[in-house]
């Protein structure tokens, strides 16, 4: 998944992290990093209500 993040960008972030990683790793991390990008927005959209977590619903009375 490509990610929004530039290259210049997320060396800033893994050298703001104190992370000593390689070139290939740093590589890989960026490439991945599309996909914490997509979850980091859902996470941070409020699209459902807090009745949809299942927290919320759990009956531990009726749970033997």
């Amino acid at each position: 998944m490509p990610t929004k993040t530039t290259r210049v960008d997320f060396d800033a972030l893994v050298r703001r992290a104190g992370l000593t990683l390689t070139e290939d790793q740093i590589a890989t991390f960026h490439g991945a990093f599309g996909y914490i990008e997509t979850m980091l927005e859902n996470i941070r959209r409020p699209v459902r209500g807090r009745e949809a977590e299942p927290a919320l619903t759990f009956d531990p009375e009726g749970f033997q």
